[in-house]
Formats: structure tokens, C-alpha cells, sequence
């Protein structure tokens, strides 16, 4: 069911803002967005789909006793509706299910990304709340999921001078969570169209906060993600948005990323490739900029076995683009654990010793005395040029040891990765909850609706 958008005329090609005399991003993309249908999708596009459905049902379990989602729930607690929040009895209004909900996915540091941006944690709830309160299918879930994080790495990809003065996970993301939504809705090529621009409008976002390590930069998050489905709720409603929104002389571009160089490569391939297949997995909660650094670290250590206690001094060198991600270069002291788990040189020095820190438990000893010593022999390397690999260089008793890798290389995830994944971070699940919880997103493609998805997860 499509549905129309009673509005005022106005001619959707603007070619005056767009001197290829093209249609405007927002207009494709709308288009895009409303012609996602799991049964047209490529069989590996949708079990990516699948995929990131339970990659980030896995973070948001394991989340459900920490303090950001205990914030964004006490915010909602009055709140009533048609849409489940993870491990919550009381079903509340899409828009607070969403919020709730994407602060549990990204609440251990544990979720993936996508083109500089937490792309589950904003287009799976959106996506879910929607498809819950307002009805569809399972295959209408994974559409909107593609749909999501198709367009949350487009507005980066448009826009990539954003970084790093804004956060891109609040200003791409809530585009995404606008076209997650849009396609959740069942929206017309128009209806989207809106709703994206809506999404744009209500983008925001900074960085300030890793370096402190306190709750904002996970609150905007869940903020991106119930602005993404206020966006599509306002375009259903009869809400309008500039059909220039991003590439105008007014628009997204030019505010977040000082120009429209990039703007075409926003719908460059535009449904040949289906950009879900390049998100990146997280197999420890850390920050995504420091899981090269700390993957390398080990490896070291695995190959040489030299004692960690004779480390003289540690040298990284990175892209510059992860230099100076805020957070990467945090020193001690480390007052919170988000603070150290998206710092280089806490995250490497734990890893040389051997700490635990594939758990998240492990961060809730920011005081760890061995670590800090060594944390602050790490030296980051201010990048001279445009590099792209990683390089770890660990000095012992006056021999070096050294490893390289490219950025997140081996971060790609695989089904069995996935899976495993799944079920170490639900172990606590009582009885065979998680194994239910696993098999229902996995035959997502052919479930009536998502009633009995969500029904489990209240459970938990």
C-alpha cells in the first residue's frame, strides 16, 4: 500500500540546483527507497540483511543493563504504543521504541558501521518500531533495513568534509533512519522523498563527548534514529521537505561538509551495488578506529610471545582520518569506561598484557595499574601523509616488533561470525530464548509479520 502525500505542487526536478540537470539526490533517492523489495533483492543482499538484523539484536541484549538505555527508558517510561523495546514488558510509541532501542544496540561499542557511521544502531529500530506498530512483513523489515543503510552511507559518501566536526552516525544516520522508516511506512517515491528531507533537517551531531566518555555521544544515537521515524511519521502525516535539501545552496551539504564536490557520489551505482554488503563488524566493544590497532597488538603477541612486562614503548601509525576521530587519542585519566574503550593507547596497552578485552566487563577497570603504565609508553604517530595501513611497532628489550594490516580489513563479517557472536553475547539468556531468538530474525524473509520477534525479545 502506497501512501499519497496531499501537498502543494512543486516541480521535483529543480534543475536550477543541479547543473548536471539531473534530479536532485533527495528525488532518487525517494525513489530508491520506495522501490526496495526483498523478492527483487539480490539472495545475498537479503541475508546481509538477515545478518545485521541479528548482529544487532546480540549488541542490544547485551546492553539492556547499562546506563545509557536505563536513561533513554526512564525518558520514555510514560510512553505507550504498538512497538516492543528490548527486554520491556510495556510496548511504547514508535518514535520512543526507536530511541530506546538504538541506545541498547550501540550501548557496549559492540554494533557495526558503514561508511563512518553506526548504521544498525539507527536503521534497525526505526525499521522494526515501524514495521510493529504500523504492520508488514518480515520481507518488508529486511527492505527497509537495506533501504536504511543504503542511504545512511550515501549522505555520508555525499558529504564526507562533515568529519570530523560532526559525528556521522547523528547526521547521515538520521537519514538513514528517515529512509528505514519511509520504506517501514510503505511510502510513495514522493512520501520518501519527504520524509529524507525531513531526516536531513533534523541531523545533528558532534563528537565532544568520547572525549570525556559521557552520555551524550551515545544519546545521539538513539536521538538519530527517533528522528529518522518522526521524519517518516511527519511525510505520512503530510509533511514537506525541500526537494534540494541536500545538494542545494542551502542544504545539508554545504552546512555539514562545506561544499557539494562530493554530492554526486550520494546517488553514483544507485542500485547496482547495494552498499549493506560493505558494513563492518565489531568483534570486540571497542571503538571501530581502534580494532585494527588492538587486532594487530594481539597478533604480535601471539607470534613473538616476548614479555609483556619488558615492553619498552609502543608506536602506532594510522590514516589520519582515525587520528583525529575524536576519542582515538584519549589519555588517562580514564573516569569512564567509554572514555578508554575508544582510546588507542588503553585498548592496545590492555591488549599486550593480555587483559580480557574482548568483554565488556573488563572496561569497568579503567584503573587497571599495568595498563596505564603501559598506555603511556604508546605513542601515536601524528600522520606526515595519506596512509592507509595501520602499523604497530612494539619495543623489547631493544628489539622491535612490528605488524601491518589495512584498516579494518578483517573486520568483514560472515555468517558464522555472526552467529557465534550471537550466542556469546546471549549466553545469560535463560533457557533456549536466544536460540529462538536467533531462528526467528533468521527466517525473517518469510515471517507473516514480526509479532513473534518482538514478543521474545520483550522477554529477555
Amino acid at each position: 500500500m502506497n501512501t499519497s502525500i496531499a501537498t502543494e505542487e512543486m516541480d521535483l526536478q529543480a534543475p536550477s540546483a543541479n547543473p548536471t540537470g539531473t534530479a536532485p539526490c533527495a528525488v532518487q533517492l525517494g525513489q530508491f527507497v520506495a522501490g526496495v523489495r526483498a523478492d527483487r533483492l539480490p539472495a545475498q543482499v537479503v541475508d546481509h540483511a538477515k545478518s545485521r538484523l541479528v548482529d544487532c539484536l546480540a549488541t542490544a541484549i547485551s546492553s539492556r543493563a547499562l546506563p545509557v538505555p536505563a536513561v533513554a527508558g526512564a525518558f520514555v517510561a510514560d510512553s505507550r504504543g504498538g512497538a516492543s523495546i528490548v527486554g520491556r514488558r510495556q510496548c511504547a510509541a514508535a518514535v520512543d521504541a526507536s530511541f530506546v532501542n538504538a541506545t541498547l544496540i550501540n550501548g557496549s561499542t559492540h554494533d557495526d558501521f558503514l561508511a563512518k557511521s553506526h548504521a544498525g544502531a539507527v536503521v534497525v529500530p526505526a525499521a522494526l518500531a515501524l514495521i510493529e506498530e504500523h504492520g508488514g512483513t518480515g520481507a518488508d523489515l529486511l527492505a527497509a533495513i537495506v533501504a536504511g543503510y543504503e542511504v545512511t552511507a550515501r549522505a555520508y559518501l555525499g558529504g564526507p568534509g562533515m568529519l570530523p566536526r560532526f559525528r556521522a552516525t547523528g547526521v547521515p544516520g538520521a537519514v538513514g533512519a528517515a529512509a528505514a522508516a519511509a520504506r517501514a511506512l510503505r511510502l510513495d517515491a514522493r512520501g520518501a522523498m519527504h520524509a529524507l528531507g525531513l531526516g536531513a533537517m533534523f541531523a545533528s551531531g558532534f563528537g565532544e563527548g568520547f572525549h570525556s566518555g559521557t552520555m551524550d555521544v551515545k544519546l545521539n544515537v538513539g536521538w538519530a534514529s527517533r528522528s529518522g521515524t518522526s521524519a517518516a511519521l511527519l511525510a505520512r502525516a503530510g509533511a514537506t521537505a525541500s526537494p534540494t535539501i541536500f545538494e542545494g545552496t542551502s542544504g545539508f551539504f554545504h552546512a555539514f561538509s562545506n561544499g557539494v564536490d562530493s554530492a554526486p557520489r550520494t546517488v553514483e551505482g544507485l542500485g547496482e551495488k547495494f552498499l549493506i554488503e560493505d558494513t563492518l563488524y565489531k568483534e570486540r566493544p571497542v571503538c571501530i578506529f581502534v580494532q585494527t590497532p588492538v587486532e594487530l597488538a594481539h597478533r604480535l603477541v601471539r607470534q613473538h610471545g616476548f614479555d609483556p612486562a619488558a615492553i619498552e614503548h609502543v608506536r602506532i601509525h594510522a590514516p589520519i582520518a582515525t587520528y583525529t576521530n575524536p576519542g582515538y587519542q584519549n589519555a588517562a585519566p580514564f573516569a569512564t569506561a567509554l572514555k578508554a574503550r575508544i582510546s588507542a593507547s588503553f585498548t592496545v596497552a590492555a591488549a599486550l598484557l593480555g587483559r580480557p578485552i574482548d568483554t565488556y566487563e573488563y572496561y569497568d577497570h579503567t584503573d587497571d595499574a599495568e595498563v596505564l603504565a603501559l598506555a603511556k609508553r604508546v605513542q601515536l604517530v601524528e600522520p606526515t601523509s595519506d596512509i592507509h595501513d595501520v602499523h604497530v611497532q612494539v619495543m623489547v628489550a631493544g628489539r622491535s616488533f612490528e605488524a601491518r594490516g589495512v584498516e579494518m580489513e578483517y573486520q568483514l563479517p560472515s555468517h558464522d561470525k555472526v552467529v557465534r557472536k550471537f550466542r556469546r553475547l546471549t549466553a545469560d539468556l535463560e533457557s533456549d530464548l536466544g536460540e529462538r531468538i536467533l531462528a526467528a530474525a533468521l527466517e525473517m524473509d518469510r515471517a507473516p509479520d514480526v509479532a513473534e520477534l518482538t514478543r521474545l525479545l520483550r522477554l529477555v
